[in-house]
């Protein structure tokens, strides 16, 4: 039986530029050039990215703090709606003479020609059932 003569398609990976043809030098620089190419676009992008990913959490940032004082914001005009709406009801009712005389009394200890007014402790009041 006659062997046949296998072709060797290994080839060594060191080859001399001297050993490759014109066309296959051609075509290497060819894709040198895109590879290169291709890095240098990757960067330039990556490099916007960064920078755009940069500014969108910055914005974020931002945006969140704003968030945050408008919540504290609201919170003291709440309160300083609803203090507002408490003294503008004192006022009302220190026009009301019934109102003004109650308070005269309780608070400055005020009498009435003829009235004795008793002070009794507070732990008194506490044993005291009515």
């Amino acid at each position: 039986m006659p062997q046949t003569q296998r072709s060797n398609n290994i080839r060594p990976i060191n080859l001399s530029n001297d050993d490759l043809s014109a066309e296959k030098k051609f075509k290497l620089r060819v894709r040198q050039v895109h590879r290169r190419r291709t890095s240098i676009l990757m960067l330039i992008f990556g490099g916007i990215s960064l920078a755009f990913g940069g500014q969108l959490y910055q914005a974020h940032q931002i945006k969140a703090q704003t968030q945050t004082q408008l919540v504290q914001q609201q919170q003291k005009l709440h309160n300083a709606r609803s203090r507002s709406n408490d003294l503008h009801a004192q006022v009302r009712q220190l026009h009301d003479p019934e109102y003004l005389d109650n308070l005269i009394r309780y608070r400055f200890n005020y009498s009435r020609d003829g009235e004795i007014i008793y002070n009794i402790p507070s732990e008194a009041n506490k044993n005291l059932n009515f």
